[in-house]
């Protein structure tokens, strides 16, 4: 499928990038079913996220994969990926849970000198976070940090609790508010709802009638799933959630409130 052009005849207008990081825990417990489903919908998440990059004449989706066990490490150091030509390199789990690691490099990254790099302007990232534990480093501290980056500060931020024991507390914390918190010990639904959070928010911030600070956090992920045993669930203003998670249709129509713009120019000063 060709990458998205400009109508016949039509000025094309350079994209801006939008950038989709996810921060995933590959520590000891995650060995066996959970990395193995953690691989596959990690794979299908990106196969989804190229479409939605393709169809876009607003944004292009980069994407960008730091997980943490005992050390962390990302997929491609060079920087985010573009979703059209990202490939999916299955984890392994091993190790303990250093969140907090994870996070002051996951920081360290969020500047226009590092991974935030666009000559075009780029929207406000998203953040996506999934632990099945509790972490083994000082994650509060690193927070803290953490929340002094405007990048992060204002980035759509999704927290993922997943299997039997997870901190939910501080997932929460990390996302922002334990609205945007997916609690679930179902892994083939967790495989679902994480493609349906990718594909949903960045079609949300990548709309330029909506303004991210109507959606970021909570409001950004909420969709009632009761059917599916999710509580809290996701709420998309617009979206029918059944199609979307059923049947990878990337045409629903997005509903949202008019506002300021989501994007940050490259001239702007106030953004690192």
């Amino acid at each position: 499928m060709p990458r998205y052009a400009a109508p016949e005849g039509a000025a094309a207008i350079p994209r801006r990038a939008l950038h989709v990081f996810y921060v995933l825990d590959t520590s000891g417990s995650m060995a066996g079913l959970p990395i193995e489903t953690l691989n596959q919908a990690m794979g299908e998440t990106v196969r989804a996220l190229k479409k939605v990059s393709q169809h876009n004449g607003n944004a292009e989706l980069k994407v960008a994969v730091l997980d943490f066990n005992s050390n962390c490490r990302w997929m491609n150091p060079a920087g985010p990926v573009s979703a059209e030509d990202f490939v999916w390199e299955d984890l392994q789990a091993y190790g303990l849970t250093s969140m907090g690691a994870a996070l002051r490099e996951l920081t360290s990254k969020l500047s226009r000198d590092e991974f935030l790099e666009s000559m075009t302007g780029a929207f406000l990232p998203i953040i996506v976070f999934m632990t099945d534990g509790f972490a083994n480093d000082d994650w509060e501290k690193a927070l803290a940090e953490a929340e002094k980056n405007n990048w992060f500060r204002k980035a759509t931020r999704i927290g993922f609790a997943i299997g039997t024991n997870p901190d939910v507390d501080m997932i929460a914390r990390l996302a922002g508010t334990k609205e945007a918190v997916i609690r679930t010990d179902d892994l083939a639904l967790f495989a679902k709802l994480l493609r349906f959070a990718s594909v949903s928010s960045s079609m949300l911030v990548s709309q330029s009638n909506v303004a991210q600070s109507e959606y970021t956090g909570a409001s950004a992920v909420r969709q009632a799933l009761s059917e599916e045993g999710v509580n809290p669930a996701m709420v998309i203003p617009g979206y029918d959630p059944s199609a979307a998670v059923a049947n990878d249709d990337l045409s629903w129509s997005v509903g949202g409130t008019s506002g300021a713009s989501q994007w940050i120019e490259p001239d702007d000063d106030d953004w690192a």
